[in-house]
């Protein structure tokens, strides 16, 4: 009897070994990505987008002055850098700050489920991001991201090389503001 429980043993400890192989699935996103399009919009009763509600803003993803980038770690940390700020509240002066010429880091925690294809990320520890990956490739991928009940946001990222590129002499583009979605929540 001690021997098939032995067995049994050993058998479900196998098993259990071999099912908590090392997930290295979240490296697919390690490294610098590069913003190039934000949709906002409404979905109706079926999950599809209003096309009137549709709002889109574009970016230059190397832009040092204008772009959001999001670094992803091989230690599943990141952060994310917005070089798009256009107002910040200062609580100390009980004031906004128009046009501050700054950077605004924001740091997160991720993972990765290839199975169901969503990214995690968990920014500030306090509110958990479940993006919805609808497409990725070695240098691009697309989420989508139900910040609201019926609100999506659907970004467009591209991977960058480590050096910026020159600023951009393009028109600066109005930051989006959707409380509660990932790029856009202040």
């Amino acid at each position: 009897m001690k021997r098939i429980a032995l067995v049994t043993f050993c058998a479900f400890a196998a098993l259990f070994l071999a099912s908590c192989g090392q997930n290295d699935d979240y490296k697919v996103f390690v490294g610098t990505w590069g913003v190039e399009k934000i949709e906002y919009y409404n979905i109706d009763y079926a999950g599809n987008p209003i096309p009137g509600s549709m709002e889109i803003f574009t970016y230059d993803p190397q832009d040092i002055d204008d772009g959001i980038q999001l670094i992803f770690r091989a230690d599943k940390t990141g952060e994310m850098r917005d070089n798009n700020v256009d107002t910040i509240w200062n609580q100390a002066h009980d004031a906004y700050i128009v046009n501050p010429d700054t950077t605004l880091v924001r740091r997160f925690d991720y993972s990765y489920d290839k199975r169901e294809a969503i990214l995690y990320m968990n920014m500030d520890y306090v509110h958990t991001f479940k993006m919805y990956i609808s497409s990725m490739t070695d240098n691009a991928f697309t989420y989508e991201n139900e910040y609201e009940k019926d609100y999506v946001e659907r970004a467009y990222l591209k991977r960058l090389s480590n050096t910026p590129s020159n600023k951009s002499t393009r028109k600066s583009q109005k930051r989006p503001h959707m409380p509660g979605s990932f790029l856009g929540g202040r």
